[in-house]
């Protein structure tokens, strides 16, 4: 790479990286790791109504303040990209619409802007920006249901399996991907897909399965399972991403590839809350409910390409990071319902002084009419006096 700057306390390659979808779970970790590393780091967000700004907001409390950090909200859809890409040497994208479940009917044009347009369009202003990365966020969702069904060996899935997407999501998805795989066919662009494969920890989606468990055994809720909760999942820790994603920005090696990201924690869904309940010492009643479209019996992720890339994969055992979860869950739930109850208390003003509220208007409308007089005063006196010093010129 030409004019690196290189970290040398710890011997890193010092970029200005871009990372969108700065604010949520997986991005506000990645903001985190990239400042560490001590590259300059320009995040966007669009603070979507998809789930609580104020998770959003703390997420990002750590590096708000950060020197080398600059947060941008706006909406990559709409927005002038010059303004973040112009000497930006790096991009990780993160940003997108989220949910398989969701993707269907009305929806699907949100999907098709976020995921496709706007990574094409990033795709499109980055082209002559000379950048050194493309980092790409695919998902083990462009798969589908190709593994094996129920009752037969599961596959494990790897990256040259032919994709078939069973969501209008994972098919955007899919769609993207192929995206910044043109792009480095035609322009060399340096891009690198990774497939994220069920990512769970601290600031995890509420949308998502562990934050939900986690919400009910907190709130004594029954859990709600899709499914008979035989589906296998390959669950890896927000971490273990976030480190594959760092070197992915740096690596030669990861340039054009496709790469699965997996946890190496493959287990049911009904193992997993089981482990969950262990770990929190407490049970819910469960409620079945039928498959949802999209919904796809097994996940486990082939890291034979990521581990000879990046020469490691995935590490933290799921009970590990599923405690982290917990953790960070209870302590978010009880600040949230603190929160809550505050504002529950507030006493509004129920009771209004009209004869005070008029006079308190009427002060302030003659104040601001003294104002302007004054100001008409003083513009008056100073042109009669630049007349004046014109006639004594004169």
């Amino acid at each position: 790479m030409e004019n690196q700057r290189i970290c040398g306390k710890k011997g890193y390659v010092v970029m200005k990286i871009l990372v969108t979808g700065a604010a949520g779970f997986i991005g506000s970790h990645v903001v985190a790791r990239l400042l560490q590393e001590g590259h300059e780091v320009t995040g966007v967000d669009s603070f979507d109504i998809y789930y609580s700004r104020g998770q959003k907001e703390k997420n990002l409390m750590p590096v708000l303040l950060h020197p080398q950090f600059k947060l941008v909200e706006d909406n990559l859809a709409e927005m002038a990209l010059v303004k973040v890409i112009k000497g930006t040497e790096a991009i990780v994208h993160l940003a997108a619409q989220p949910g398989a479940r969701g993707s269907w009917g009305s929806s699907f044009h949100r999907y098709v802007t976020h995921n496709i347009q706007v990574t094409q369009k990033l795709l499109e202003e980055s082209k002559a920006n000379k950048l050194k990365r493309f980092v790409y966020a695919s998902s083990s969702s462009v798969y589908g249901d190709i593994a094996q069904r129920e009752g037969q060996d599961i596959a494990i899935l790897n990256e040259e399996m032919m994709c078939k997407p069973r969501s209008p999501y994972g098919v955007t998805k899919l769609a993207a991907e192929n995206l910044a795989r043109l792009y480095h066919q035609e322009y060399r662009m340096p891009t690198v897909s990774l497939r994220f494969f069920s990512v769970y920890g601290p600031g995890q989606r509420p949308d998502m399965a562990f934050n939900r468990f986690c919400h009910n055994l907190l709130h004594d809720a029954a859990h709600t399972i899709y499914g008979d909760g035989k589906q296998v999942r390959d669950f890896t820790y927000v971490d273990d991403v976030v480190a594959v994603i760092a070197a992915a920005v740096t690596s030669e090696a990861a340039v054009g590839e496709v790469v699965n990201v997996g946890g190496g924690s493959p287990c049911t869904l009904l193992e997993a809350v089981a482990l969950l309940e262990e770990i929190s010492g407490k049970t819910c009643p469960k409620t079945f409910l039928e498959r949802q479209k999209g919904d796809v019996f097994s996940t486990r992720a082939d890291t034979a390409k990521l581990e000879r890339i990046f020469g490691a994969k995935p590490k933290t055992p799921l009970r590990e990071g599923l405690q982290r979860q917990w953790d960070w869950m209870r302590k978010f739930v009880q600040a949230e319902d603190e929160e809550q109850a505050i504002k529950a208390q507030a006493q509004p003003i129920t009771e209004v002084d009209e004869a005070a509220l008029a006079e308190a208007k009427a002060d302030e409308k003659a104040t601001k009419k003294a104002a302007r007089k004054a100001e008409k005063a003083t513009k008056a006196a100073k042109i009669k006096t630049a007349t004046s010093e014109n006639q004594d010129q004169i």
